[in-house]
């Protein structure tokens, strides 16, 4: 899921609040995950299944988690 809007708890009225995600080129996010608005998915950046971004996910880096935090670095093999 891509919730881009959330509502301010602080606020008597409860306002909207909106903020774009950015998802880079090759990202993967897994089943039945979330990503936060305000998000940026760095390129080539896995979410694992379940998780939760809240925050920016570094490029080329596994996350899993709720909160989402990084486990490992992804390395990219290349065909010869």
């Amino acid at each position: 899921m891509l919730l881009s809007g959330n509502h301010d708890y602080t606020s008597v009225t409860f306002d909207l609040m909106l903020a774009p995600i950015h998802l880079e080129s090759g990202v993967w996010i897994g089943a039945n995950c979330l990503v936060c608005n305000g998000a940026v998915i760095g390129s080539h950046a896995v979410l694992t299944a379940g998780s939760v971004a809240s925050s920016d996910l570094e490029p080329f880096s596994i996350y899993r988690g709720n909160p989402a935090v990084k486990i490992k670095n992804r390395l990219l093999a290349h065909d010869s």
